[in-house]
């Protein structure tokens, strides 16, 4: 009798944990990796020795995946883009890249259909094109774009187009718990948003779901992490190429609620690694 009572407790226990942490992932992210080879010699250069450091810390460690946030390149150069790709091929795990402002120039013959047309015959990268969604460990990661490719530009602007896609993927993935993934930051702090063109209809939009647990974002170079007024963590990563850090991101869900809607706690603990 002791031992089926003593069994039972064990098998509580299980449950009890099983569902306590009903969801869990750990997944590097890196941003402006500014790849830039040597034209002359092709000699390594820092931008190129700092992505190399890091794919052989990504390679030891226990993240399941690696997301590049933009400006992978240094300029839109089909040549910088396929050095990139060979690097990161290199990485033993699934690899998700986004653009940056940098990555692309349509005058140039690169807008993002060419892209990643380039990179991905390089590299085992698993985005093609923006917006884009990616079920993950139980998580939803919506892959956003705000970036023009005809002209480069200093700041974000998310068309009416890419709003309207954002919005109905939110309303279809109400009980999901969505991660937003974008180059250009939504939000700095306390200080003014200089990072986008108009982002009232964005942020606005934000604001209507609760199942938005954070977005992560680079290109202002800054590691940065805030909580806005909606309660969505704004997680920014420092540049590899001028800061020599990445970032590791470590999220689960508490108490097994089915989704982000039905008021569950999320715990997002973060990590800057130094690669210098």
């Amino acid at each position: 009798m002791k031992l089926f009572k003593l069994l039972f407790l064990l098998g509580f226990i299980f449950v009890f944990q099983s569902a306590a942490f009903c969801a869990e992932t750990t997944f590097t992210v890196i941003s402006d990796t500014n790849i830039k080879r040597d034209s002359k010699d092709n000699s390594m250069t820092p931008s190129i020795q700092k992505l190399l450091y890091a794919k052989d810390d990504i390679n030891k460690s226990g993240s399941k995946f690696v997301i590049f946030l933009g400006n992978n390149v240094s300029k839109a150069d089909r040549y910088d883009i396929v050095m990139f790709g060979k690097i990161i091929n290199k990485i033993k795990r699934p690899v998700y890249a986004t653009v940056g402002n940098r990555d692309i120039q349509r005058v140039k013959d690169l807008d993002k259909k060419e892209y990643y047309k380039v990179l991905n015959k390089y590299s085992k990268n698993r985005i093609s094109k923006l917006p884009c969604t990616k079920k993950l460990d139980g998580f939803l990661f919506i892959f956003l774009d705000g970036v023009n490719e005809t002209v480069p530009m200093p700041k974000g602007y998310f068309k009416d187009k890419e709003l309207i896609w954002l919005e109905n993927t939110l309303e279809k993935n109400k009980n999901q718990n969505v991660i937003l993934i974008q180059h250009f930051p939504a939000f700095v702090g306390k200080k003014e948003n200089d990072t986008l063109y108009n982002p009232e209809p964005y942020t606005r939009l934000l604001s209507k779901y609760k199942n938005i647990k954070a977005v992560i974002s680079g290109h202002i170079n800054k590691d940065f992490e805030g909580e806005d007024e909606n309660g969505i963590r704004h997680i920014s990563v420092p540049s590899l190429a001028s800061a020599g850090e990445y970032k590791v991101v470590n999220i689960k869900t508490i108490d097994g609620a089915l989704g982000g809607a039905s008021g569950e706690e999320i715990l997002i603990k973060t990590k800057t690694i130094s690669v210098e």
